[in-house]
C-alpha cells in the first residue's frame, strides 16, 4: 500500500481468530481501523444497484452520487430515530413514492383551479375520427 502520511514502520499486532502475531505495516492498520464506514456504505450500496447497464458514464455517476445521497439520508434518519427498524430497501421505498406523490400534486391542477376555470395546463381536445 502507498502512503505519503505514513512512514514504513510496521507494528505487530494479533489475529482476531486464532491469536497469532503478525507484523503489518502501520498504513494497513489505520486503514483497517479507520474504513469500516465506508466499507459499510460500499455494502449497502451493493445490495439494492441503480446502474445496471447504462453505457454514458455520466448517468452512471450520476445514479451512484444519488444513492450515495439516499444512504447518508438513511443513516442520518437511524440515528435519529433509533425505534425505527425500517430497513434500506424501505427507505428508498418510502423516498420514492413521497417523491411520485409530490410530483403528482404539482402537475395535476388543483381543485380550486378547476373550479375558477384558470387551468395552467390546457386539456386537449379529442379529434373527431370520420365515420364511413
Amino acid at each position: 500500500m502507498i502512503s505519503t502520511l505514513h512512514t514504513a514502520e510496521v507494528i505487530e499486532t494479533t489475529s482476531r481468530q486464532m491469536g497469532v502475531a503478525k507484523k503489518k505495516p502501520k498504513c494497513v492498520i489505520d486503514c483497517n481501523t479507520y474504513m469500516h464506514g465506508v466499507d459499510t456504505a460500499d455494502q449497502y450500496l451493493a445490495y439494492y444497484p441503480f446502474i445496471h447497464k447504462t453505457v454514458k458514464w455520466p448517468k452512471k455517476v450520476f445514479f451512484y452520487l444519488l444513492q450515495c445521497c439516499l444512504f447518508d439520508s438513511y443513516v442520518t434518519f437511524s440515528k435519529n430515530n433509533p425505534n425505527s427498524c425500517k430497513s434500506f430497501l424501505d427507505f428508498m421505498l418510502d423516498i420514492t413514492e413521497n417523491l411520485i406523490h409530490t410530483l403528482d400534486a404539482v402537475s395535476s391542477p388543483s381543485s380550486s383551479d378547476e373550479s375558477q376555470g384558470s387551468s395552467s395546463t390546457p386539456t386537449p381536445t379529442p379529434k373527431k375520427v370520420p365515420q364511413k
